[in-house]
């Protein structure tokens, strides 16, 4: 028994000394229960990709079935810091949360010297594009450019985002995504469009926000509206379908095309997000096999025209108009497109391109 515990205890002493001279590269996972599901489906795709990329979990910092009980969450924060204190300075730690979360992260960084990458999901201060805004909200940008500079690596969702950072002082090494991967096990669909058929465009997202889709519904279009997402909505010319897990939804969602669109009907090129994000929506699409329809001033646009996936519009009026020129010939070069790019998104691709930049 001794000879078997002594035996254990090197091995445990190796593996130590080992990891003090090694290259480990991490991941923390830190999840929110009051992420809405496709918000919380980008991060568990990012999640499952980064393992796949020679990543190893530090500390699962998931509060879901803890929300209520304060004490547990309190543990639960203090545990997640002893792991971060375990960190040597020859680690690599990845990082997709909040700025309020990375903060912390960043002071015991600053104490471990460890190598951090940062992903940005949602970082709302680069919405600023105007003079006057920027000039408003310089405070606000300077706050936020600092903590984001502690990180050694940044990822970006695309090459505007990327000069958006840049533009606003961010001195970390900057990554382009360019497109969100998404991690789905379904066979593809290939969807096809009968020449005469009335088209079905879908909505899928959080509907608390999407306020143009009442004002589109108010009268009747030649294409078919089809919405899915929570809180439920009441709709007189087109179809609410309800709400389908993020997981399941790219097999079961219905539609010819798929609608990326946010806020009013009427959208305004001014501090509008849309100009620099690519959401995880348009991941979504592409693994349904569905075209995508978008502003045309949207970072999403510019990636579905460069694709050829889909189409662009400067209004929601226009849709009308556009739709019903679409032969089936047009539509199914559109769905071929999809198919191409959804083996590169549920293989990965994107994220292991931009990883492979880093050089680590």
């Amino acid at each position: 028994m001794k000879a078997i515990a002594y035996s254990k205890f090197k091995r445990r002493l190796w593996s130590e000394l080992v990891h003090h001279t090694r290259h480990t590269k991490l991941y923390l996972y830190i999840y929110r229960s009051y992420w809405h599901y496709l918000f919380h489906q980008a991060r568990k795709d990012v999640s499952h990709f980064i393992l796949k990329n020679g990543f190893h979990s530090l500390f699962k910092n998931d509060k879901t079935k803890i929300q209520h009980n304060k004490l547990a969450k309190i543990l639960l924060s203090v545990k997640l810091y002893i792991n971060l204190l375990r960190l040597k300075q020859n680690d690599t730690l990845f990082v997709q949360t909040s700025l309020m979360v990375l903060k912390p992260i960043l002071k015991i960084k600053s104490i471990k010297k460890f190598k951090l990458i940062y992903l940005i999901h949602d970082l709302f201060c680069l919405r600023y594009n105007s003079e006057e805004s920027i000039k408003e909200h310089s405070q606000e940008i300077k706050r936020s450019m600092s903590v984001i500079s502690q990180c050694d690596y940044v990822i970006a969702h695309n090459d505007i985002m990327v000069q958006r950072l840049r533009d606003f002082g961010c001195t970390s090494l900057l990554i382009p995504l360019e497109i969100f991967d998404y991690y789905c096990n379904f066979p593809p669909k290939r969807r096809k469009l009968i020449d005469g058929e009335r088209v079905k465009v879908t909505f899928a997202g959080y509907l608390g926000k999407s306020h143009f889709l009442k004002q589109l519904d108010e009268s009747q279009h030649k294409y078919q509206l089809i919405v899915y997402g929570l809180p439920e909505i009441e709709l007189k010319n087109s179809i609410y379908k309800g709400s389908v897990d993020a997981d399941v939804l790219p097999n079961v969602i219905e539609g010819h095309f798929g609608l990326i669109w946010e806020g009013d009907y009427d959208v305004q090129e001014q501090d509008n997000y849309t100009c620099i994000n690519n959401p995880h929506k348009l991941s979504m699409y592409i693994v349904a096999g569905l075209p995508v329809i978008a502003w045309e001033k949207s970072a999403a646009g510019k990636f579905i025209e460069k694709n050829k996936i889909g189409f662009c519009i400067k209004s929601l009026n226009e849709i009308d108009d556009i739709i019903v020129k679409v032969t089936s010939n047009d539509y199914a070069t559109m769905v071929e497109n999809c198919i191409n790019l959804r083996d590169k998104l549920i293989a990965g691709m994107f994220f292991k391109k931009a990883l492979e930049k880093l050089q680590i």
